[in-house]
């Protein structure tokens, strides 16, 4: 009953027998509350610093993906150089084995043309030798 009467005034009594200004009750449940947003914090808190580790791995990764395909790419273009450059110089090769073979026709005909004239003219040499003897 007196605590009736004092709490009509807003004076609560609690456990330990003292006259207080707030309803024991309602400290000791403001008092898990901000436990309980403390232990809240610090799990934002602890959240936060698993997300800025998980960026920072994604940025690294990414810089590492982003390199990789730079190497990618210059590794194709130059795939392409060595095989244009290839392509190329096989035409140049077979060019020159075409004008090699233009020459050496040149000279087989060349060699022919001599040879007969080296057999006429021993043909002559003989005719002339035997008119001469």
């Amino acid at each position: 009953m007196v605590e009736e009467a004092l709490s009509n005034f807003g004076l609560f009594i609690d456990s330990e027998n003292k006259i207080r200004l707030i309803d024991p009750e309602k400290v000791t449940d403001s008092a898990e509350l901000r436990d309980e947003c403390k232990d809240f914090v610090d799990n934002v808190l602890e959240f936060k610093k698993i997300v800025d580790t998980l960026i920072e791995k994604t940025e690294q990764y990414s810089k590492q993906v982003e390199s990789a395909r730079l190497r990618s790419i210059g590794a194709k273009n130059m795939l392409k150089s060595a095989t244009k450059y290839r392509e190329f110089e096989k035409q140049q090769l077979q060019s020159l084995i075409k004008e090699k073979m233009i020459e050496l026709d040149r000279l087989r005909t060349e060699y022919e043309s001599l040879q007969k004239t080296e057999r006429e003219q021993n043909e002559k040499m003989e005719q002339l030798s035997l008119k001469s003897s």
